[in-house]
């Protein structure tokens, strides 16, 4: 029974901080959450990848998506919706990264995006973003 209470003392005062005038306990660390105060429904997310299509040349399509998306969150299937307006997959690779962080359920499912790509370096490419960019 001893042993149990030190080491219960022994725990607790991991949490704790011992100086001359007692003990100080330790705030917990909690974890930040970013809300989103704009998420996209799924026919602004069409929406959006229609104004994208409007555009006729490729510096713009990437304009307009920025324009477009900007203050949105999105969940994956959406972004891959986005991403159908443009023609280039430079410009899409692009758009995808800066969609990333803006992705609601980029940990669980952003899978779909990175298999929205035909090229295979594309996928890497995107994937290694994703690793780098948690």
């Amino acid at each position: 029974m001893k042993i149990l209470y030190t080491a219960l003392f022994l725990v607790f005062l991991t949490a704790c901080t011992v100086t001359e005038d007692g003990i100080i306990i330790n705030q917990p660390t909690v974890p930040s959450v970013n809300l989103c105060e704009n998420v996209a429904t799924d026919q602004q997310a069409e929406g959006m990848r229609d104004q994208i299509k409007d555009q006729a040349f490729k510096d713009e399509k990437l304009q307009r998506a920025r324009l477009v998306t900007d203050g949105f969150c999105f969940v994956s299937t959406q972004v891959v919706t986005v991403l159908d307006g443009f023609t280039f997959d430079s410009s899409k690779l692009t758009m995808a990264k800066e969609l990333y962080k803006q992705t609601t359920d980029r940990q669980s499912n952003y899978m779909i995006v990175v298999d929205s790509f035909t090229h295979k370096s594309d996928r890497e490419e995107l994937m290694d973003y994703i690793q780098n960019n948690p």
